[in-house]
């Protein structure tokens, strides 16, 4: 009966009611002018006048996804793996399963006949579909960071010493796929598959960490 009371007073600020007002309210819902005088039916019948007048009950926010609900469905596992892999490339800035379940109930409404799906574990009716739109958000956002990849690796490989590294063949294969990538970046852009995108991006980045604060450092030294 608390919680109800507690939810009472929250209609009624919602609801702008002053006292006069709201005293009137329950009086017309229960007989009663006060909620300490109610019963539970009684403080229900207030809850849904206030419902009727506007008042709308706010859905507790999780502050957790555990990551069995996850791991006990291949597709939603899926979604979590895209959604963490775009986090640690830093192509989104929230990689939490709380925002990835954000994520799928704003797109899961146009897929559900207009109907948004609350729950991260309640979408595996449409799993395959959001996984698909999450791939296909990944790539626009990986084609987009790749400009700025392959220039940076480019800068590299230039002031990089490949003779005194013991895996030039790798970085000469880096080098190929960064030049032609940037050579054709718009056709690139264009027609590039996500597995194509997710390696040349990875490659990338893996060449930038590799080798990029060695060069740095070592232009700083001279």
């Amino acid at each position: 009966m608390n919680k109800q009371k507690q939810l009472i007073q929250i209609a009624k600020r919602q609801l702008n009611m002053d006292d006069a007002v709201y005293r009137e309210n329950l009086k017309a819902w229960t007989g009663c002018d006060s909620t300490i005088q109610m019963n539970k039916k009684q403080l229900d019948k207030v809850v849904r006048g206030m419902e009727k007048l506007g008042f709308k009950k706010q859905k507790p926010k999780r502050k957790h996804i555990d990551q069995k609900v996850l791991d006990q469905n291949p597709r939603l596992k899926k979604l979590g793996q895209v959604w963490t892999a775009m986090h640690k490339q830093s192509l989104i800035e929230n990689g939490s399963y709380i925002a990835l379940e954000k994520w799928c109930v704003a797109q899961s409404k146009s897929l559900n006949n207009d109907s948004a799906i609350d729950r991260l574990e309640w979408v595996l009716p449409i799993a395959p579909e959001l996984i698909e739109r999450l791939k296909r958000f990944h790539l626009r956002l990986m084609k987009q960071a790749l400009i700025v990849k392959s220039t940076t690796a480019l800068h590299y490989i230039k002031h990089i010493d490949q003779s005194r590294l013991d895996d030039c063949e790798q970085i000469f294969l880096v080098q190929v796929k960064i030049t032609a990538t940037k050579m054709q970046l718009e056709r690139y852009r264009n027609l590039a598959k996500y597995p194509q995108t997710l390696q040349a991006f990875e490659d990338c980045c893996e060449f930038i960490r590799k080798y990029g604060q060695a060069v740095d450092g070592k232009q700083e030294a001279t």
